[in-house]
């Protein structure tokens, strides 16, 4: 049924800014969907990449390189200015309906830029709360929170922090997926078989990206928390001897030092023969398929996309009790959850999911059907379609209101 019909949401011009470049599986998502509901979607990134190059394959999505960012020595000022400058003319001229922007250093921008066309609902969709924890975005944030009409947060846990800070409306809306696209009958056989396992060899994985920082609170431990998994493993296979243990995933930016010293760290303490660094992998649902556990003992984190497509398929599931994590991984029903920064409850909680296949599978099962109910894109792109119908009409009695009022 055509869009146009009485009754049902007009489509919006909607202009969508994210930072990065490589990944963001959750962008690509969601962009896709919007189009696919009949919307006109331009998406601007800061530079060429494989995320580009994904989004220009979605019919219906226009792509724009525009440079912008923060400049971290003087000589990207200018370029960065020019950037900057070219993406406020772009926004007056393509006058969208929406400017919805993801990540500390495009939501700045995209409210900086917003002034070039004031008609515009401005928007901001938050992924996590690391960048909180650095000054200057920090205090940039909270000066330029009031911009936005609507802070959408990816867990429950943003959305009550950036409502405690002020912002002016606030839902929540989890990032969601392709959930139809992990089968839990797939075949654990081309995993297990590439790196040896027997059919009852206990595997272990992490899938994550690695992330060094040089913020005091992740120096010891990185955001990931790959190290607690690491150090984790000596006291999981005192109980579990034969099990095996997968970290998936390699530096998102770096020049690779990081990863080389979570791999130090594992000779240190004798069990270098025990994990093995996959670096990258795109076959997920055959390294999910694989594994029998997968654990996320990340120090900051939303719902985690790796944590749906596990219990999509699933998979017992170890995690840590922040930020958003709860949300997917409820305690004892889909999953367990553990202090973070601490390997002996991590080893703890592994230690009893290997042991008991049967509570495993149970808590499993209920997180599948969890995750199939919470993150189907297209139920959040719905959802998100229809904030954007509700803010704008909202502000549009606002208005209406206002020009009525006496004088």
């Amino acid at each position: 049924m055509s869009a146009s019909v009485i009754g049902e949401p007009r489509p919006l011009r909607v202009l969508q800014i994210t930072s990065v470049a490589v990944g963001g599986s959750w962008f690509h998502d969601q962009v896709r969907g919007l189009a696919e509901l009949g919307n006109d979607v331009c998406a601007v990134l800061p530079r060429e990449g494989p995320l580009a190059d994904r989004l220009r394959e979605v019919p219906g999505v226009r792509v724009e390189i525009i440079p912008f960012g923060v400049p971290h020595r003087m000589g990207q000022l200018p370029g960065l200015a020019a950037g900057h400058w070219r993406l406020l003319r772009f926004v007056r001229d393509y006058k969208p309906d929406v400017i919805h922007s993801h990540l500390i250093i495009a939501k700045l921008v995209a409210r900086m830029v917003s002034f070039a066309y004031r008609p515009a609902l401005v928007v901001s969709q938050v992924p996590g709360l690391v960048h909180l924890r650095i000054a200057p975005f920090r205090i940039l944030e909270r000066l330029s929170l009031r911009r936005d009409d609507l802070v959408i947060g990816s867990c429950r846990a943003i959305a009550h922090r950036y409502q405690a800070m002020g912002a002016r409306s606030v839902a929540v809306s989890y990032y969601g997926c392709d959930v139809h696209r992990f089968d839990p009958a797939t075949s654990p056989d081309a995993f297990r078989r590439e790196f040896g396992l027997t059919d009852d060899t206990p595997a272990v994985g992490m899938v994550a990206y690695m992330y060094p920082s040089k913020l005091r609170e992740f120096r010891q431990v990185g955001v990931k928390g790959h190290e607690v998994l690491i150090d984790a493993v000596p006291l999981i296979i005192r109980q579990h001897p034969g099990a095996r243990f997968f970290v998936i995933g390699d530096e998102l930016v770096g020049d690779g030092e990081y990863r080389r010293e979570l791999e130090r760290r594992a000779a240190r303490l004798g069990v270098a023969d025990r994990i093995r660094f996959t670096g990258f992998r795109s076959d997920i649902s055959a390294v999910m398929a694989g594994l029998d556990v997968l654990v996320n003992p990340s120090m900051e984190e939303s719902a985690c996309y790796a944590v749906v497509e596990a219990l999509l398929m699933r998979k017992g599931v170890v995690a840590t009790d922040v930020g958003g994590l709860p949300d997917t991984v409820q305690h004892g029903r889909t999953g367990l959850l553990v202090p973070p920064a601490d390997p002996p409850a991590l080893a703890q909680a592994v230690n009893a999911l290997l042991a008991d296949p049967a509570a495993r599978l149970r808590m499993a099962c209920r997180g599948r059907e969890l995750a199939l109910r919470r993150f189907d894109i297209d139920e959040t792109v719905s959802q998100v379609n229809e904030l954007y119908h509700q803010a704008l009409a909202s502000r549009g009695r606002r208005r209406l209101l206002r020009r009525e009022a006496p004088a």
